[in-house]
């Protein structure tokens, strides 16, 4: 077999993703794992099986925690209640914050001129330039009794049309949508980005109406992200319980009922309580919820990516 002058050899050549140093370059992001997620989530699930005794917390190897709490898991305790209103917020949050972040990222891909694009985007993650508990606290301006809203009611003669809603679940779920919107917002974009636009393109030439278009093209084409976005939302929203306690007020009024939030009697626990094993159990049971949710949305994304291939 003669070789062409000049061709390309047919012998393997290595590129610089070949060579063995590159796995030294994951080593940061091993260390900074093992060290700020791992070893402390070890070391929390190890404590959920210590016990208490003369008021001390002594390494063990006991089911008693796991037990005195579903004990009571629906009764006394009432922590299977909690759990499931923070389940029912988390969703609904998730429905919520997906609609409110897939209009606003829609709205910035398609009808923001390009150039503008990464300014509009900076714009929507604006509210990360300042602190999580003062936008709370904001809303809490706004949404009380005597707030912003209410006071402007007022003014114009509409006090009959005053809200309330201040320290319920609804509270709740505005500072958990207004938390979550600007990360949702960007995996929506990322993904709303990675369309093909010929595709949209064509789907018009063909006769497709913008509707048309959108629900047959861009909507299945973004499945993927729509479900990673209201996975992340869900995971979020369970473990919140800064939004549950300044704007739901620990108890906010919903359609369950009034009743806390799971991660909201976890702080109640550990704050009232020095059975600090019993709140680690607590802990436990929430994460082991939240693997759960993290599996079921990465089953419906893998699904939602295996249609788009």
């Amino acid at each position: 077999m003669t070789t062409v002058p000049g061709a390309p050899s047919s012998k393997y050549m290595k590129t610089p993703n070949d060579s063995p140093l590159k796995v030294w370059f994951l080593a940061p992001l091993a260390i900074w794992l093992t060290v700020l997620f791992l070893l402390p989530l070890v070391f929390l699930l190890w404590i959920g099986f210590w016990r208490v005794e003369n008021f001390q917390a002594v390494p063990d190897l006991s089911l008693g925690n796991y037990q005195e709490i579903f004990a009571s898991f629906f009764s006394r305790s009432r922590y299977g209640l909690a759990l499931v209103q923070s389940l029912w917020v988390a969703a609904t949050t998730a429905v919520f914050a997906v609609v409110f972040s897939y209009v606003a990222a829609l709205a910035i891909a398609f009808a923001v001129p390009a150039r503008w694009q990464r300014l509009a985007l900076l714009v929507a993650i604006a509210p990360f330039w300042s602190s999580y508990v003062l936008r709370l606290y904001s809303w809490q301006t706004i949404l009380s009794r005597n707030g912003v809203i209410n006071s402007i009611l007022k003014q114009v003669g509409l006090s009959e049309y005053r809200i309330d809603i201040i320290y319920t679940q609804v509270a709740t779920r505005i500072g958990l949508i207004h938390y979550l919107a600007p990360i949702l917002i960007v995996i929506l974009y990322v993904s709303i980005l990675a369309i093909d636009r010929v595709l949209i393109e064509a789907a018009r030439e063909l006769g497709a109406t913008r509707w048309q278009a959108f629900t047959r093209v861009i909507l299945p084409l973004s499945r993927f992200g729509l479900m990673t976005a209201a996975s992340f939302a869900v995971i979020v929203s369970l473990g919140d319980a800064l939004s549950g306690n300044l704007l739901g007020g620990g108890a906010g009024a919903s359609i369950i009922g009034k009743l806390p939030t799971y991660a909201g009697m976890i702080m109640s626990d550990y704050s009232s309580s020095t059975n600090l094993p019993r709140t680690s159990a607590l802990a436990t049971i929430l994460i082991a919820v939240m693997v759960l949710t993290l599996a079921v949305g990465f089953v419906l994304a893998d699904k939602a990516r295996r249609r788009i291939g």
